[in-house]
């Protein structure tokens, strides 16, 4: 909508400049990412949380990093893919396990491809590592899972520790 003040802008049509009045829309009130994040702080300070519950929590130690675990987060192959689980996770072309993380809105969400096999399986077993729910997109015999949160490094090791 071009609501707001109209303006004068000069406009050239062939060699002559004219004076055209053009309208102007309104502020839409759009903030940066750095406002939007001050102005929560300021709205959670109001309503008495501490600045120490505000920070980020550490991911608990409960899977611990494999001694052969490369910096950039890849993890050797084992030998053979474990059979005794109803699901199977197999690893991108060049040898990761297929978990990612996707930003919505500015809401971390976790996403692990490649899940053949029974994915309600692996979604309550996903769901007692991350205490969050996680939903299923299905396209053809491939699923992909979603868990709301950062887990990434939590879900690799886990999936190493399976034998994925």
């Amino acid at each position: 909508s071009l609501q707001g003040c109209a303006t004068t802008m000069w406009w050239w049509a062939g060699r002559v400049a004219r004076n055209v009045a053009v309208a102007v829309p309104a502020s839409r009130g759009v903030h940066s990412k750095r406002k939007i994040r001050d102005m929560n702080f300021k709205r959670l300070r109001r309503a008495g949380v501490k600045p120490s519950d505000m920070r980020r929590k550490p991911q608990p130690k409960d899977f611990p990093a494999p001694e052969n675990e490369l910096p950039n987060g890849w993890i050797p192959p084992p030998e053979s893919v474990p059979t005794d689980k109803p699901f199977a996770i197999l690893r991108s072309k060049n040898g990761m396990l297929p978990v990612y993380i996707r930003y919505r809105k500015e809401m971390p969400f976790t996403k692990v491809r490649k899940v053949y096999g029974s994915a309600d399986d692996f979604m309550t077993e996903l769901g007692k590592i991350t205490d969050a729910k996680p939903t299923q997109n299905k396209s053809g015999s491939i699923t992909t899972v979603e868990v709301k949160g950062a887990h990434v490094t939590r879900v690799r090791r886990w999936l190493a520790s399976l034998g994925f």
